[in-house]
Order: structure tokens, then C-alpha cells, then sequence
């Protein structure tokens, strides 16, 4: 199965990227002359930039989903087999204090040679952060409370084979 980042999720962070480039390109231009203002605005300019090209690089990134694992396609892209997943984490960031369902998350999953990021804002979200969740408890992977809490939140449950008894 394949997820995307929709485009129309996407244009809130290009509108950002662009008019920090804008905000902060436009007094770069115009302090050549200082080194203390060209580093400055410089910085900050290029900080904008890289925003817009990590969400470019969003994009263009399928994730597919398989029996077998899960891939990010595309730039930067990667595999991780689910029998391989050391370990889970599921971050809710709220965008306004107190309040609940306002915000966005992050699925961060990883094996031995690295990790693997996603945030909520992917189709499907709901239906990997199960599959992760699975993984994760049939690979005894490593997770803090705050990871179950959040996938308790999600209404993510996990069928455990029962164990065997003698």
C-alpha cells in the first residue's frame, strides 16, 4: 500500500518557506556590506531555504507499506523490515496550549542502521502507526510511556498472539 503527503497539506510550509525567504532574502541583499548583518540574515535566510527543500523533499517521498516493511520511496529514501524495527517513537506536538486534537504527530521508527520519519499529516497515518505498533510489541522494540500513550490516543490496539501454556 503507498501514502503520500497530500499537496494541499503541504502549501502552509512552501507559503512559510517563501515568505521567510522573502522576510529575510530581501534585507540579505541589502547588507553586502556588513559582515555582522550578512551573517544574520543570511543564516536566517538559509534556514528558510532548507525548509522549503525538506518539504519538497516530503513530497516527492511515497512511504509504501508491505507484509514485509515499510519503505520510504524517493529522496532520502529507506527500508526497514518489520521483524527489524528496534524501536518506536510516536510524538504529538500541540499547536495551541491546552487544548486536545490540535495538532500534529510523529512516527519515528528505526532498526540497527537508522530511522525512519513520518508525520500525521500522511495519508493513512492512522493505519501505519498500527502496523508500526504491532511491529514494535512482536519485535519487543524499545518505546517510552509517552509512544503507548500516544497510540492509546490514536485508538491503536494490538492483537498480541497469545503465548502458549503447558
Amino acid at each position: 500500500m503507498t501514502h503520500n503527503y497530500p499537496l494541499t497539506g503541504l502549501y502552509g510550509d512552501y507559503l512559510r518557506s517563501l515568505i521567510g525567504l522573502g522576510f529575510m532574502g530581501t534585507p540579505f541583499y541589502f547588507t553586502l556590506g556588513n559582515l555582522f548583518l550578512m551573517v544574520v540574515f543570511g543564516s536566517l535566510t538559509g534556514l528558510f531555504l532548507v525548509f522549503g527543500i525538506r518539504t519538497g523533499i516530503r513530497q516527492l517521498t511515497v512511504i509504501e507499506t508491505s507484509p514485509e516493511g515499510i519503505a520510504a520511496v524517493g529522496p532520502l529514501g529507506r527500508r526497514i523490515a518489520w521483524s527489524d524495527v528496534t524501536k518506536v517513537d510516536l510524538k504529538y506536538f500541540s499547536t495551541k496550549r491546552g487544548k486536545t486534537n490540535d495538532g500534529w504527530m510523529q512516527l519515528k521508527i528505526c532498526d540497527g542502521s537508522g530511522c525512519l520519519k513520518m508525520e500525521s499529516t500522511l495519508n493513512d497515518f492512522d493505519k501505519i502507526a498500527a502496523l508500526t505498533a504491532t511491529a514494535a510489541f512482536n519485535c519487543s522494540a524499545e518505546m517510552t510511556e509517552t509512544t503507548m500513550e500516544n497510540f492509546t490516543a490514536m485508538g491503536v490496539t494490538v492483537d498480541l498472539p497469545e503465548e502458549e501454556t503447558e
